[in-house]
């Protein structure tokens, strides 16, 4: 039986069972439920100098709505719906340069879910955001990820969360990115919203869903002792299909250990994780069996200032996947353009440094910026990972990265709710060809955001 007849089963109980007991309480859960939302208005412009469309700039303007009942009995309703759009129709270039993230017309019904509480225990079944170390959406773009099936978390052991979910469906950032790697995809589809369907992105195999069966996931973390977190996660996509015909499975492997250690001044803060991705089937042949390790340092809440190093290593001869979703992601990437584009890369090392600072501790409450820098070399690739294409390396070659990023926000005081920020990223792609030569291409982009909060019925 698919989930959503389990859904509307469920729901139809909760609602005889209400009535049989009090009408005036079915009513209330209702009444009483809360209403919030969101709207943003968001200008990009990028530069790529890879593509043909060097420099494009988009503006859109999205809502979001979220509504969930007051518990009865223990069960919930919730609902979100997305709407975005860009008021003054694009270039043809800018339509193409952001059709899988920007150029996404129309509204989408995100979350949809029956959700129950008993104790220490939260289930969830139907449409859903949902973020964990593996499976996880991306909430950046014009419309946040969403999956469908059933999450469950428990929290009855101290200190411990212990998380499992099943997914069947799943809802990308445009129409785009959901179809354009279905040999049926329609142009007609550039610039509309997406839909729920049984393909799901990858981090690390490229922008477009691929065709699957199930996702599995399960995680846990646990902070017993003080300033520790520890987590490890498995997630399972069954029949993938990356290549044409083939149906192969992929598994995922995380773990994590994050420390704060507090001095009466300042905190310091030490972090390291582990993630693995294994293949099987036609996907052998595509390297992805890879290993990656982030390693971070750093000191935060010193009169206001931060500062990091991260580094991150992946395995010499496989690429590896970061993750189901867009969510998943390393220690050492870059805003805007994400771990995807470079520190998932076969024998890739990265450098990143980060300083922040809050002008909260001078008085300037709201405000704060962050400059990062990083720094990639990659080992000569001894063959083909990926599909050795577009989102792929060739035998022999290699590809070093350099790139910064300045970013500013503001939640403005004067109105409830209102935040402004500026995310500024600059990266340079350094590629060494098999025969020796060298080519410097430069992706550059800016964002400018204005966001509004608020609260209905609460």
């Amino acid at each position: 039986m698919k989930l959503g007849k389990l859904s509307l089963v469920a729901a139809v109980a909760l609602g005889c069972l209400s009535y049989a007991n009090a009408a005036d309480t079915l009513v209330e859960a209702f009444t009483k439920g809360k209403l919030s939302g969101t709207i943003k208005a968001t200008y990009a412009d990028q530069t790529d100098e890879r593509l043909s469309m060097h420099n494009e700039n988009i503006f859109g303007i999205g809502l979001e709505l979220g509504y969930v009942t007051d518990p009865l009995y223990g069960f919930r309703i919730g609902a979100t719906g997305q709407a975005y759009g860009s008021p003054f129709s694009p270039e043809k270039n800018a339509k193409t340069m952001y059709d899988k993230e920007w150029y996404a017309n129309g509204a989408v019904l995100s979350e949809l879910y029956l959700g129950y509480s008993i104790g220490k225990t939260d289930i969830k079944a139907g449409r859903q955001y949902y973020i964990s170390p593996l499976v996880a959406g991306n909430y950046t773009r014009a419309f946040k990820e969403a999956f469908e099936g059933v999450s469950i978390e428990n929290k009855d052991i101290p200190d411990t969360s212990l998380r499992a979910a099943w997914f069947y469906k799943f809802q990308g950032r445009s129409k785009v990115a959901m179809d354009r790697a279905d040999s049926k995809f329609d142009r007609d589809d550039v610039g509309r919203a997406p839909t729920f369907k049984d393909r799901v992105i990858f981090g690390g195999l490229g922008p477009y869903a691929l065709k699957f069966d199930n996702i599995f996931t399960g995680a846990i973390s646990n902070q017993s002792i003080p300033g520790l977190k520890l987590t490890a996660a498995y997630a399972r996509a069954t029949e993938v299909e990356y290549f044409a015909g083939s149906k192969d499975d992929v598994n995922l492997y995380n773990l994590e250990a994050n420390y704060k250690l507090p001095f009466d001044a300042f905190k310091l803060g030490f972090d390291v994780m582990y993630k693995g991705s294994r293949v099987n089937g036609a996907m052998d042949s595509a390297h992805l069996d890879g290993d990656m390790w982030n390693f971070r340092v750093g000191i935060s809440e010193l009169f206001g200032f931060s500062a990091s190093y991260a580094y991150s290593t992946v395995s010499d001869d496989d690429a590896m996947i970061l993750g189901i979703g867009n969510g998943p992601g390393s220690y050492t990437a870059l805003p805007i353009r994400g771990p995807f584009v470079f520190t998932n890369y076969a024998g890739m090392d990265i450098h990143k440094i980060t300083l922040g600072y809050d002008f909260g501790a001078i008085g300037v409450k709201g405000l704060k910026t962050s400059l990062q820098w990083l720094k990639g070399e990659q080992d000569t690739l001894s063959h083909n990972t990926h599909k050795g294409g577009s989102i792929g390396q060739q035998k022999g070659t290699h590809m070093d990265v350099k790139g910064w990023a300045a970013i500013a926000s503001y939640d403005i005081p004067y109105v409830k709710g209102l935040s402004a920020s500026a995310t500024y990223v600059a990266l340079e792609r350094e590629n060494h060809s098999a025969n020796g030569a060298v080519t410097k291409l430069d992706n550059n982009e800016l964002w400018l955001q204005l966001t509004y909060k608020f609260n209905l019925l609460n």
